[in-house]
């Protein structure tokens, strides 16, 4: 008999809250592999996180973990560790108690120990504290060991870091990474922040209005998003508009010559990366790239990449280090050249 996949299938999977609708969508997480699912707020990524947990019923699919159909499986045997944005501790157990409560309920032994998972995450001094007294970044600490310690064969992360000051959540974030890396079961992590979805997830899955927009290697999809939703959420700025035609791009003064655009003809629109734009003095004239000359109308010297804003139609902004300001001894008002290298222009119909 063939062996059966140790990952998570969601397949067509539909459910309804009120008037909205997430899916129907379908989405694979190997067992060694981590999906981040992106999207803006009340996109459906919760919404997902909780059916696949049984938290909430589901209209339509089938939910298959470990080769096991979950879908009609209440959430106490569906062995999925679940960590919110809140972290959810038991107000009423110290941080031992809250992290031994499930292998208790569910008769389980966790092989590593209490007193191991206290030491993997740095808070085995916490040990007998009350959760109120803990820090944001020492609850979620807590919380991970606390979905952790029931052994579970799929873990879901709804937001964890979002509530946390800006080098917690780095701090957190590194921890995850590393945790997310050993696990040798699927893991899916819910966030609505690009920088976080690239730095810790293997795959990438879009969510737009309830809808599954792309679904892929995160590297890939952040550099071939499929529409402008997922541009835009994944750090692309929009260029303007424009008309395509016999691969040739015009958008304001810009023109651009595109062997992959020869299918698109009529209006577009495009996106680039600010942070692609390369500046100098003269164009770079390699074949593939788009070079335009404006005047730089406002740097501001935001960290670590400095803005610069051109005059130019369309307008462009480039993020750049701050020694490329000096080197080019560059100050607002004067002429400079700005190139779109290959690859860094992505076009749609309009």
């Amino acid at each position: 008999m063939p062996t059966p996949d140790p990952g998570l299938r969601v397949s067509e999977l539909r459910t309804q809250a009120g008037t909205f609708t997430l899916g129907p969508l379908s989405l694979h997480i190997p067992a060694d592999r981590t999906l981040v699912v992106l999207g803006p707020s009340g996109a459906g990524k919760t919404m997902l996180l909780e059916t696949i947990a049984g938290l909430r019923s589901q209209q339509g699919g089938h939910i298959t973990l470990g080769g096991t159909d979950l879908t009609s499986l209440p959430p106490e045997r569906r062995r999925i560790g679940l960590v919110f944005q809140d972290a959810a501790l038991f107000p009423h157990l110290t941080v031992a108690g809250n992290i031994t409560f499930g292998p208790r309920a569910s008769h389980l032994t966790s092989p590593d120990g209490t007193g191991d998972l206290l030491n993997q995450f740095g808070i085995a001094h916490l040990a007998d504290r009350a959760p109120r007294s803990l820090s944001g970044g020492e609850r979620q600490r807590v919380a991970l060991a606390r979905a952790l310690a029931i052994q579970p064969a799929l873990l879901l992360l709804d937001e964890p870091l979002s509530a946390l000051d800006q080098p917690t959540r780095e701090d957190m974030r590194g921890l995850l990474q590393r945790l997310l890396a050993e696990l040798e079961i699927p893991a899916a992590h819910v966030t609505h922040d690009r920088d976080e979805a690239l730095s810790i997830g293997d795959d990438l899955a879009v969510i737009v209005n309830g809808q599954l927009r792309q679904t892929g290697p995160a590297t890939t999809v952040a550099a071939e998003p499929a529409d402008p939703d997922v541009a835009r959420l994944l750090g692309w700025t929009e260029l303007g508009h424009g008309t395509a035609e016999g691969g040739t791009i015009h958008i304001g003064q810009l023109v651009r010559h595109d062997s992959a655009a020869g299918g698109l003809h009529g209006p577009v629109q495009a996106f680039y990366r600010p942070e692609d734009v390369e500046l100098g003095p003269t164009p770079a004239g390699t074949p593939g790239e788009t070079s335009l000359t404006a005047r730089a109308g406002q740097i501001v010297r935001t960290r670590p990449l400095a803005r610069i804003i051109l005059g130019s139609d369309p307008p462009v902004t480039a993020l750049v280090l701050h020694r490329e300001i000096d080197r080019l001894q560059l100050s607002a008002g004067d002429l400079i050249q700005a190139t779109l290298p290959s690859g860094s222009l992505r076009v749609f119909p309009a």
